[in-house]
């Protein structure tokens, strides 16, 4: 493994740290619409890659290959859940203006 362990646990660790900066009022999106932190399923979400995040840690921890395969699914699902919903929608042109929206 490139980096051991430690760059695993550090790396789960600021997975689940940078959700923090996912929840701050006024940030925006790529097309310039802010950022949902309010909606329920948003709040959701970035709990959801939260947990995924310090589930990545626990596994270095304990230096389980099989605890690290299962945390990467739970990073992956994560990351689809939010991005089916807010990352990878476009509008009828095929743009960006309909990211952050629903």
């Amino acid at each position: 493994m490139f980096g051991g362990w430690q760059a695993v646990e550090d790396s789960g660790l600021a997975l689940a740290e940078a959700t923090r900066l996912l929840t701050v009022p006024g940030r925006l999106c790529s097309n310039g619409k802010p950022v949902p932190v309010q909606n329920a399923d948003w709040i959701k979400f970035v709990q959801g890659l939260r947990q995924a995040g310090l589930t990545t840690y626990k596994a270095a921890q304990a230096k389980s290959q099989d605890a690290l395969s299962d945390a990467s699914d739970k990073v992956t699902l994560a990351c689809m859940n939010c991005h089916d919903v807010y990352r990878e929608k476009t509008d009828a042109q095929g743009g960006l203006a309909a990211r952050c929206t629903k």
